[in-house]
């Protein structure tokens, strides 16, 4: 059997215990830009798979680099009953497939139709809107939009 579209590569870097949440979190999505290897590039260059990853002068932290009034919007899409944590990377992981496809939905909704991958990245980082404002990708944020578009090269996608 062929693997789907996006799906992650055997020989990768991707952390095995991590494919198949990310599997499951892009699955989720209708949308066909927001694959499993987009979410791993985005976690590789969030945090380079780190669950314990943390700025505290961004307050942002876990393996999808959260902020806790983010996670607590977004959190509710983990699987498991109970508290969710964006420390846990099946829950951090799981928040960051929903609203990356929100993300991806409100980008088309606004006119952009090429590069969604990358803008993707870039409204994950700042906002749909600071993208919408800007008309792409925020120069403060091209450096790493452009660190997840090689890993997504990188993983075929």
């Amino acid at each position: 059997m062929a693997p789907l579209p996006g799906a992650i590569p055997a020989g990768s870097d991707v952390p095995a215990a991590y494919r198949g949440v990310i599997e499951n979190a892009a699955r989720r999505c209708p949308e066909p830009e927001v694959t499993p290897v987009l979410l791993a590039a985005m976690l590789k260059a969030e945090s380079g798979f780190d669950p314990n990853a943390a700025r505290p002068e961004t307050g942002e932290y876990g393996i999808a680099l959260w902020t806790p009034s983010v996670f607590e919007a977004w959190g509710k899409a983990a699987t498991h009953p109970g508290p969710k944590s964006y420390w846990d990377p099946g829950d951090a992981i799981a928040a960051m497939g929903n609203y990356a496809c929100w993300l991806d939905q409100r980008l088309k909704q606004q006119g952009f139709t090429h590069g969604l991958p990358g803008l993707v990245a870039a409204a994950y980082r700042t906002s749909d809107k600071t993208v919408a404002a800007t008309g792409g990708v925020p120069e403060r944020v091209r450096q790493h939009v452009d660190k997840v578009l090689q890993y997504l090269h990188d993983y075929g996608g």
